[in-house]
């Protein structure tokens, strides 16, 4: 391979990337990544893999260059990719160590303390998982995601119901058929015992996603506590 061919490839496959077409940039880069090893088709490479839900992929590709990157940015979106995708895959202490390295990098992110919260409070944290949800809020206070999780979690441990309920409400003013939203604020419902909102909200939440397993769940308690009344 030439150099300007690589080059070529290389340009092509950003390009790709940048216009959505994943499946065709991991085509092109992939060919790159493995001739040369670069830093730049492989950061790439990794975000195309994450993009399409290739998670083993990703980590692989991550894993290969992460100690090369030399961008704060980059370093940063690496490490809450690869903690994220721990997180998906339940390695909680794996999470939390990539994603302390994101904070490391002196860049402090909603998205890094939006899933900081939800691993710590998989960890049974509940006050941290709080404590870095309330953060998240504070440094975007648009973050429809952060206020549901901060509000699903107060209202879950019962710490404080209302505000919970108050929490996810913000949330659903923003994207008002979220289904995870939905499920969040009927579950808070019937936390509160408010067992007609809880039913109105979950069943709005199964509607529109019915084959979520938390929502299923959550009606199946709903439904359980019917029995027991």
């Amino acid at each position: 391979m030439s150099i300007g061919t690589g080059k070529t490839e290389l340009e092509n496959g950003i390009k790709l990337f940048r216009n959505e077409n994943y499946q065709e940039a991991i085509d092109s880069l992939e060919k790159t990544f493995e001739n040369k090893n670069d830093i730049e088709s492989g950061y790439h490479l990794a975000l195309s893999y994450a993009q399409i839900q290739n998670y083993d992929k990703t980590l692989e590709t991550f894993d290969k260059i992460m100690r090369r990157l030399d961008n704060p940015l980059r370093i940063m979106q690496a490490h809450i990719i690869v903690g994220y995708i721990y997180a998906i895959k339940e390695m909680y202490d794996l999470a939390e160590f990539e994603l302390l390295d994101a904070l490391a990098s002196g860049i402090e992110n909603t998205q890094i303390y939006s899933v900081l919260g939800y691993i710590y409070y998989k960890k049974n944290n509940t006050r941290k998982a709080i404590d870095s949800l309330r953060k998240a809020v504070a440094m975007d206070s648009q973050s429809a995601n952060a206020r549901n999780s901060l509000g699903f979690i107060l209202a879950d441990s019962g710490i404080n119901i209302e505000e919970g309920i108050s929490e996810i409400k913000k949330a659903l003013s923003m994207d008002p058929k979220n289904p995870a939203y939905l499920d969040s604020l009927g579950w808070a419902f019937f936390k509160k015992n408010d067992i007609a909102n809880a039913k109105e909200f979950l069943t709005k939440a199964f509607e529109i996603a019915p084959n979520n397993k938390d929502i299923k769940e959550h009606l199946i308690k709903l439904d359980q506590l019917g029995y027991k009344k």
